[in-house]
């Protein structure tokens, strides 16, 4: 077999080498021609400069021709070097070998585009409700469990049993996108959602009575601080109710729910339930009424059959019938000036009776800035807690001389008794019309049968016993601390001027005399000549 020669394929690099050796030696042959100097005016015009940004744009402008070629060189000898490449690896690699690298690329395709549509597609159940696609998720068997979760959770809200029409709801199988699953707790809420028998909602109770039920988170929070907001203060430590309140965060049939605006009049009502006062030292009807906003009227139609004039230590006086559907209980920080009593020092003086005292000198009430915790049940005080009392007013200690002369008697005790025991008043202090026109009556008429005794309300000395025109047979007392009592229209009188009568002592006999309409008693009061209410100063 005759082998062919290969041809020397010339070198490129030869190639380019001749065209310099032709310039070399054309240069060699040219004499070199003498330089020529620069005149004046030609030096002016060479572009030269002594500013340095100028230098170096001419520098750069000057080596752009030569770097074009160094480029332009390096870009060829690239080219070759991979064409000699690709040459030497056609003459190595079989062909056999391509076709098994084709193979196995087109086998690597193929199980990357299986890989892709197993991670892009699965087999999966699209659950429907009344038409409506609702979710889709890995199994029909995962749809069921879904449905028959959502029965189970209405009925035990329902408390019977619920179950969805089976021509209402469809299960469709088929590829879809593994993006498009869901969870089965989410296809769940769908499908509670569409059917709307039981929903989420919160229940308001109050002593475990259920007040409300509604849909909306913090609704009743709201409703609870609005009652209780006119009780809060900047120094407010805490404050809730008296009642057990509670919420509760559960499932509700729909029909459960309520309408806010109703359940918001119901916590601002009132109730029926008894609220009392109980009477202490010092109260009087009047003042009980006021402080209560109550006129003297109301207070009586709440407690009918009392006596306005004889109210006792420790009765219990009914204020309302009503109270607050909601009490609130607020714990504050008070700061406030206080009083501080102040003691009392006694100094015996044998020239006043026993028991009797007088102030030699007045004692002043010392001052405190005090810090408090109070606690409040509605606008009720129910406890409070001094935490500090800043001293800044000592107190001053009041003298006062003490008796310790034997009292007799007949000594006034400074205090008034009822002239007349278990009788009916029927005539008040005050303006009154009687006899066809309006007078003022300076006592009270305590009525009476005829003879019942009349006594002294406070021990004295008699200053009159008789006759006085429209008082009848009257006497009078003098209790020697500035006071006076008359008791009027007796029928007999027991006592004389200027007898000493002791507490409780039968002074006369109940009549009708001087200007009278029946058996009773007229009882006034005098503090140094001026009449006084003697309800003022009666038990």
């Amino acid at each position: 077999m005759i082998q062919k020669k290969d041809k020397k394929k010339p070198d490129p690099s030869e190639k380019s080498k001749k065209p310099a050796v032709r310039r070399a030696a054309a240069a060699v042959q040219q004499p070199r021609r003498p330089s020529r100097i620069l005149d004046y005016r030609a030096r002016r015009r060479f572009p030269e400069s002594s500013n340095p940004y100028r230098q170096l744009q001419l520098l750069l402008r000057g080596s752009m021709p030569l770097l074009r070629q160094k480029a332009g060189s390096l870009a060829y000898r690239f080219r070759s070097f991979l064409d000699r490449m690709i040459v030497r690896m056609r003459e190595r690699t079989p062909r056999h070998q391509l076709i098994q690298t084709a193979l196995f690329l087109s086998a690597g395709v193929a199980v990357a585009a299986f890989a892709a549509f197993q991670a892009l597609y699965t087999t999966a159940t699209t659950l429907s409700f009344e038409g409506r696609e609702l979710g889709t998720v890995a199994s029909e068997e995962e749809a069921q469990f879904a449905v028959r979760r959502v029965e189970d959770s209405i009925s035990q809200v329902l408390g019977s049993h619920y179950s969805l029409e089976p021509d209402k709801v469809s299960y469709t199988t088929g590829l879809a996108f593994r993006s498009t699953l869901v969870e089965e707790a989410d296809l769940e809420a769908a499908l509670s959602e569409s059917l709307r028998v039981v929903e989420h909602g919160y229940v308001l109770y109050v002593n475990g009575e259920k007040i409300g039920a509604t849909q909306t988170q913090g609704a009743f929070e709201g409703l609870l601080d609005q009652v209780s907001a006119e009780f809060r203060s900047e120094n407010t430590i805490s404050i809730d109710f008296v009642e057990g309140v509670e919420i509760r965060e559960c499932d509700l049939p729909v029909e459960d729910f309520t309408n806010l605006a109703d359940v918001a009049l119901l916590l601002n009502s009132e109730k029926d339930g008894e609220v009392t006062y109980t009477v202490k030292k010092g109260d009087c009807w009047s003042v009980i009424a006021q402080d209560n906003n109550m006129t003297n009227d109301d207070l009586l139609r709440l407690n009918p059959g009392y006596d306005i004039d004889k109210l006792q230590i420790g009765d219990e006086l009914l204020i309302s019938n009503a109270v607050p559907y909601l009490t609130v209980r607020a714990v504050q920080m008070e700061y406030y000036e206080e009083d501080i009593p102040y003691e009392i020092e006694y100094r015996d003086d044998s020239s006043m009776w026993e028991g009797d005292t007088k102030v030699i000198s007045k004692g002043q009430y010392g001052k405190a800035s005090t810090e408090a915790k109070v606690t409040y049940e509605g606008v009720t005080e129910i406890e409070r807690e001094i935490i500090s009392r800043d001293i800044f007013q000592e107190p001053v200690t009041e003298v006062q001389a003490r008796g310790t002369k034997e009292r007799p008697s007949w000594a006034p005790t400074g205090s008034f008794r009822w002239p007349v025991s278990g009788g009916t008043i029927t005539s008040r202090y005050g303006s009154r019309k009687i006899f066809g026109g309006t007078s003022f009556h300076g006592g009270i008429d305590i009525a009476k049968s005829y003879g019942t005794d009349v006594v002294a309300a406070d021990g004295g000395e008699v200053i009159y016993a008789g006759w006085m025109g429209s008082y009848g047979y009257l006497v009078q007392i003098d209790h020697q601390n500035g006071y006076v009592t008359y008791y009027a229209h007796n029928s007999k009188l027991l006592v004389s001027v200027g007898d000493k009568v002791y507490k409780g002592q039968h002074i006369a006999e109940m009549g009708s005399t001087g200007r009278s309409t029946g058996n009773h008693c007229h009882f006034e009061v005098r503090y140094k000549g001026e009449r006084q209410n003697p309800m003022n100063y009666l038990p």
